[in-house]
């Protein structure tokens, strides 16, 4: 009989139309046997609804108009359509959160690697760790950047939310940073080496993905510290080139310059009076000199290349965009922590030295500013960092030298 079965398995191994019969006879047979019909009866007799089985639901329910159905099912509909909304709600919270306890579990293969290299070399543990999530978080902007490439090719930059905005800004330049690692790392040999030359230079050679929380720190405040200084030279030039304009809305704007000069915070109310003036001779993009055009470019951290006014342009329009994406997604109080320390960064203030509301405060106070400026006054943006966070005593801290 074995050999029987044997040789049968063997020729349905050649024959792919009795491999499958078998496979579903069996699926069957295991459907069979946990079906509840081949169960034994219980002895206890089966409870029957109480309920008559000819009513119609509608007359079964509590505090509804029985004598119009149509009122009955429309108040069907809409409490099935806020079922659905609370219901997809949901499922998206749910979809997050997986996809945050995905990257952060325990309990995969990869994790449970670097708990064992832990046990003999924390050191070498910790640069697993960093490599490990650092890769799964950057895969998971990586998606978030191609979303953000499809939507901007389908139709333009401001059907983008926030995030894919802020992505499709800084992501670029960190994926040109991790190319080296990329290119050597398929080379026999030198991944042994590349790896570790990485994690000795992170700034230059990983993105902010691999770094740590007190690298992050460091490596922000370092630049932000060199930006601060160009802040310092776009004042001088703003309060240069007051001199050289005449009219009856510069009162406003002196006032500003005046109270920025002293060392003071100047007022929200005073720099929106003030933006017209961006909107003449030099404030505008036509009209401004080409020194205070390069210390622009410095600031935000551009190469000083071709087209640089129409790049300064593109970057005031690009900045007026995301001003908008925060404030149609429900303002800074909906951004997460990292969202809103790099905002308030590229928007010229320190965020290690204040708390949260702090930052979203100002963020709002940006936000106010930017929603007056159109497209005649637009180098006003460009401007604002300078205008809003030169004297903030959170910058305090750029100002020290090292």
């Amino acid at each position: 009989m074995k050999y029987m079965i044997s040789m049968c398995r063997c020729y349905a191994a050649t024959n792919c139309r009795l491999l499958n019969f078998e496979n579903r006879t069996y699926k069957n047979s295991r459907f069979f046997k946990n079906s509840v019909i081949l169960q034994l009866p219980s002895k206890e007799p089966l409870k029957t609804d109480t309920k008559p089985p000819g009513v119609p639901p509608f007359i079964s329910g509590s505090g509804v108009d029985y004598a119009n159905p149509c009122l009955q099912s429309t108040e069907k509909k809409n409490a099935s359509l806020n079922n659905t909304d609370v219901m997809h709600d949901n499922n998206l919270d749910n979809k997050q959160n997986m996809n945050e306890s995905k990257i952060l579990d325990d309990n995969n293969f990869t994790m449970r690697l670097v708990k064992r290299i832990e046990k003999w070399s924390p050191s070498t543990a910790k640069y697993a760790r960093l490599s490990v999530l650092g890769t799964k978080y950057l895969y998971k902007d990586i998606l978030v950047l191609l979303s953000a490439y499809n939507k901007y090719c389908s139709s333009d930059l401001s059907s983008l939310t926030y995030a894919e905005l802020e992505l499709k800004y800084r992501l670029p330049s960190q994926l040109f940073g991790l190319t080296p690692i990329l290119i050597f790392c398929n080379i026999p040999f030198l991944d042994l080496l590349i790896f570790p030359i990485a994690f000795m230079f992170p700034k230059y050679l990983l993105s902010e993905h691999f770094w740590t929380d007190e690298q992050l720190k460091e490596y922000w405040i370092k630049d932000q510290k060199n930006n601060f200084e160009h802040n310092m030279k776009v004042f001088e030039h703003l309060s240069l080139m007051a001199e050289e304009c005449s009219d009856d809305m510069l009162l406003k704007w002196f006032r500003v310059i005046e109270c920025l000069g002293a060392g003071n915070v100047s007022p929200v109310e005073d720099i929106i009076q003030a933006i017209p003036v961006f909107t003449m001779f030099p404030y505008n993009f036509s009209s401004l000199p080409p020194q205070h055009i390069k210390v622009l470019l410095k600031m935000y951290n551009i190469h000083l290349g071709w087209g640089r006014r129409l790049r300064l342009k593109k970057l005031a329009q690009y900045i007026q965009l995301m001003d908008k994406a925060i404030e149609s997604e429900g303002g800074p109080d909906k951004l997460n922590d990292k969202q809103l320390k790099w905002a308030c960064l590229f928007r010229g203030l320190s965020p290690f030295s204040s708390s949260k509301e702090t930052l979203a405060l100002y963020l709002k106070d940006w936000i106010k500013i930017s929603s007056k400026i159109d497209n005649d006054s637009l180098s006003c943006i460009l401007h604002c960092q300078v205008l809003l966070a030169l004297n903030r005593p959170e910058n305090d801290i750029l100002k020290k030298t090292e």
